[in-house]
């Protein structure tokens, strides 16, 4: 690393409306070069102006835990990763729970750790880091048996519970059980972007939970302690709980905690300040766009940094935009919507992915989606699978489901159907996996997401097995207003979108479980199935109606913001299609009912048909 600048003040900002323009990517370069390493540590100093208690000593100190099990999950090693800004400062004291060594790593056992784990480091300058609490796989509770044909697991119907908060869900489970659904998914639990400003005239809008401040589990749902306490519940009454994983990328470009932003626009300079998060103390984010101040110690310009996932500026691609839907390096190393994207060809890049897919199971997730998964070339899935196996032991728990959203649109040859076109998530990600040392039966709990499903489902399954297809009717990106993210004709539709009326929404979620196009066995094709629970915009808002996404809360430019008042999620009187507010179509009798049939549930022994 470069050595510590010298004392001084920064350079004085760039003069007029003018911004940083480096970095972006010139040809079929995608790296960022290492050169920018130098402008790594823009947090400020503790005490300094502009830090905040979340920031810790991040202007000096970052690391990351490293859990890995053995082959039974009844012990651990934890292994604490550390970086420093000054390269001589090599000696650092590990705290597990308040206990000191100067060994980095410590092994513990399901026999010693019944509660989460406290980890932090003192670094011989002074500098401290308190990290997140590691929760273990053998402390959330089983899974409660329930009668059906689960398959441990590998079978049943998921309700996407999108905008509801984890104390809500919690409240939903008994429901959920008694429905006979396999489980719920949470929306991204991870610290996401969060603002009192509007943006575009909303105060916070759904796509900001796909910004990721960080990997820490403190998302808009709720606290990592409310997370915890919502899987345990679920867990107890037979649901199990799934993540919405976002690894391809962090935040926007321009969406940080830096408080100096602008740009031009015609014969005025638009400027804004920093953006916050959804945790009660935010973590610091930085990142190159439209930026025009240098850092107190680094001298240099800002650039993509995001010290609570130990993500530096070489740990992401060179900027350049996503112009191409077919070529292979456009998609996997453009920047998807101005998202700062992460090389997901490095290796720590990879380790710190798989830690945090570990974190998700080490606190009782059974498995994940993973987003915008067409965006992360499948050699480096593969990669990052690779090291989560080894994490857990050797091999993936057997109740263990990942699902991959690969947006077919019109390229379904590159992306499936074709093995040799190099950019195949198809037969060849499968190859590719197993030559990692994935087993058959662990890569068949790696499901691709059929966004070819109803009109042209074979596009999904061209060239793998239909038990690693994983279908749904409408889902949440289709419900923005001129999404073209699938192509449903005439055999699905999006309730809050263009269904005319939920009886029709209601035939196709219906068909979806008793004759869903494509199956040839009904029981065993599409194992895995989603039911999507959402909410109606409120006037065309894009916020969520949690709260969080209300005008009071609006300190800045609010003249425009448009409001989304809160409305309850969890309903115990609803029968499902409920309007306004949330949904809560996974309570309708006929859907219930398809379901459980499709599962083989004895209707006589649930609370059914929203009573």
């Amino acid at each position: 690393p470069p050595p510590p600048p010298g004392p001084g003040p920064a350079p004085p900002p760039l003069p007029s409306c003018s911004i940083f323009q480096d970095n972006h990517c010139s040809g079929d370069n995608i790296i960022t070069p290492a050169s920018f390493e130098a402008r790594r540590w823009f947090t400020p100093e503790r005490g300094s102006p502009g830090w905040q208690p979340g920031f810790q000593d991040f202007a000096r100190l970052v690391g990351a835990v490293n859990v890995q099990y053995n082959a039974a999950r009844t012990s651990a090693n934890v292994t604490v990763r550390v970086l420093h800004r000054d390269p001589t400062v090599t000696k650092f004291v590990y705290y597990f729970n308040g206990k000191s060594q100067a060994a980095p790593s410590l092994a513990f056992s399901s026999a010693t750790m019944p509660t989460p784990l406290n980890v932090s480091v003192l670094a011989s300058d002074g500098a401290t880091l308190h990290l997140e609490p590691v929760d273990f796989v053998w402390n959330a509770p089983p899974v409660l048996a329930r009668s059906g044909d689960y398959r441990n697991g590998q079978k049943g119907a998921i309700v996407e519970m999108f905008g509801w908060p984890h104390a809500d869900i919690e409240k939903e489970c008994a429901f959920v059980a008694q429905a006979g659904y396999l489980g719920v998914k949470v929306f991204p639990p991870q610290e996401q972007v969060m603002s009192n400003e509007p943006f575009n005239n909303y105060l916070n809008p759904w796509y900001f939970m796909y910004q990721p401040v960080s990997y820490r589990l403190e998302g808009r749902m709720g606290t990592r302690d409310q997370l915890r306490q919502m899987i345990q519940t679920c867990r107890k009454m037979g649901v199990r709980v799934y993540a919405d994983a976002v690894i391809n990328h962090m935040v926007g470009g321009g969406n940080d905690a830096n408080p100096h932003h602008r740009n031009s626009q015609g014969s005025s300079c638009v400027t804004w300040g920093n953006k916050n998060s959804s945790a009660a103390q935010p973590s610091p984010m930085y990142t190159q766009d439209f930026v025009y101040t240098y850092g107190a110690w680094s001298k240099q310009p800002p650039s993509q940094e995001f010290p609570a996932s130990m993500y530096g500026p070489t740990d992401f691609h060179c900027e350049r935009p996503l112009n191409s839907w077919t070529d292979p390096l456009d998609l996997n190393a453009g920047w998807l919507t101005g998202l700062v994207d992460l090389n997901t060809e490095k290796d720590n890049v990879q380790e710190r992915i798989a830690d945090y897919l570990t974190d998700l199971l080490g606190i009782g997730f059974s498995g994940f989606r993973i987003d915008a998964a067409k965006h992360i070339q499948p050699e480096d899935l593969t990669g990052i699978f690779a090291k989560l196996q080894r994490n857990m032991g050797g091999s993936l728990p057997d109740d263990f489901i990942s699902w991959l959203e690969v947006l077919l649109g019109g390229e379904s040859d590159l992306l499936m159907c074709n093995p040799d076109s190099g950019y195949n998530y198809g037969i060849t990600f499968e190859k590719g996996m197993m030559a990692a040392g994935l087993s058959q039966t662990d890569v068949n709990k790696i499901k691709i997401w059929n966004s070819g499903y109803p009109k042209e489902p074979e596009k999904g399954f061209c060239t793998i097995s239909k038990v690693r297809s994983a279908i749904q009717n409408d889902d949440a990106d289709q419900q923005t207003s001129g999404s073209t993210s699938r192509d449903m004709g005439n055999m699905g539709c999006v309730l809050i979108e263009n269904c005319q009326s939920p009886a029709q929404h209601r035939q196709f979620e219906e068909m979806l479980f008793s004759n869903p196009p494509g199956a040839d066995s009904n029981d065993n094709d599409f194992p895995i199935r989603m039911v999507l629970s959402s909410f109606y915009w409120y006037n065309q808002s894009l916020g969520i109606p949690d709260g969080k996404s209300d005008c009071k809360f609006c300190t800045l430019q609010c003249s425009s913001c448009e409001s989304v008042p809160f409305v309850p999620a969890y309903d115990p009187a609803s029968k499902g299609y409920d309007n306004p507010g949330y949904t809560r179509v996974h309570r309708d009798a006929g859907i219930v009912s398809a379901m459980q049939a499709w599962m083989h549930i004895n209707n006589s022994t649930r609370v059914l048909r929203g009573k």
